[in-house]
C-alpha cells in the first residue's frame, strides 16, 4: 500500500531551498567575477581529450532531450490519474510544459550565442542562455521525485530526492563539459526550472493539506455517527 508522507513534504521542500540558493550564490560569483567564460572553457578543455568521457557524457546529456522529460512527465502524470488525482497530475503535465515555454522565451530575449570553443564535442542549435537541458531536467526529474517522494517511506523518499536531484546536475553540467553551454547558461536554467519547481511544489502542498483535514473531517463526523454501547 503506498502511504501519503505529507509532513515530510515541508523537509523537502527545505533542501530544495537549499539547493536553489547555492546555485544562485554560484551565480553571483560567477557573474560578479566575471570567471563564467573561462570556468566554461576550463571544464569543457579538461574532458575534450578522452573520447569515452565525451561519449560518457553525450549519453548523459540525451536523458534532457526533450523525449526522455516528457516521457517521465507523462508516466508522472498518468500514476496520479491512477490515484484520482487530477490536481497533481495537471501539475506534473502543465509544469514542464510552462517551464520550457519560458525559457525559450528567455532564450529569444537574451540572444546569447553559443559558446565557440575548440573542445566543443557537440554541436547545438539556438541562442544558449538559459540552458533548455537545465530547465527540462531541474522540472522533469525533481518534480517527479517530489511527487513521488510524498507517497514513499522517508528513507526511500530521501533516496529518491537524491538521486534526483545527483541525475539533473549531472545531465545539466554535461552541456558545459561538452562545450555547448556557459556555465552560467546551466545554473540560470536550472534557477529557472527551481522558480516553476517551487510553484508546483506549493501547489501540491496545498492540495495534500486540504486532503488530510478533509479526511479528518469525515474521520470525526463518522465517528460522531456511531452508536454509543
Amino acid at each position: 500500500m503506498i502511504r501519503n508522507h505529507s509532513g515530510d513534504r515541508p523537509r523537502s521542500l527545505a533542501w530544495f531551498a537549499w539547493w536553489a540558493a547555492v546555485h544562485a550564490g554560484l551565480l553571483l560569483v560567477l557573474v560578479t567575477f566575471r570567471w563564467d567564460e573561462r570556468l566554461s572553457e576550463t571544464l569543457c578543455a579538461w574532458t575534450s581529450s578522452s573520447a569515452s568521457s565525451a561519449r560518457l557524457l553525450e549519453t548523459l546529456t540525451s536523458w534532457g532531450n526533450p523525449w526522455p522529460v516528457t516521457i517521465i512527465a507523462a508516466g508522472s502524470a498518468c500514476f496520479a490519474l491512477i490515484r484520482r488525482n487530477v490536481t497533481a497530475a495537471a501539475v506534473l503535465l502543465v509544469i514542464p510544459y510552462a517551464a520550457t515555454v519560458s525559457c525559450n522565451l528567455l532564450k529569444g530575449w537574451a540572444e546569447r550565442q553559443r559558446p565557440a570553443l575548440d573542445c566543443a564535442s557537440i554541436q547545438a542549435d539556438g541562442f544558449s542562455f538559459p540552458s533548455g537541458h537545465a530547465v527540462g531536467v531541474t522540472t522533469g526529474f525533481m518534480l517527479a521525485a517530489l511527487y513521488f517522494s510524498s507517497q514513499m517511506p522517508r528513507a526511500v523518499s530521501a533516496l529518491m530526492l537524491f538521486l534526483a536531484g545527483l541525475s539533473a546536475e549531472l545531465v545539466a553540467w554535461s552541456r558545459v563539459l561538452l562545450g555547448a553551454h556557459f556555465s552560467v547558461d546551466v545554473l540560470a536554467g536550472q534557477l529557472l526550472g527551481a522558480g516553476w519547481l517551487a510553484v508546483a511544489a506549493l501547489v501540491l502542498h496545498r492540495q495534500s493539506v486540504r486532503r488530510l483535514q478533509r479526511e479528518a473531517r469525515q474521520a470525526g463526523s463518522n465517528s460522531l455517527d456511531e452508536p454509543v454501547s
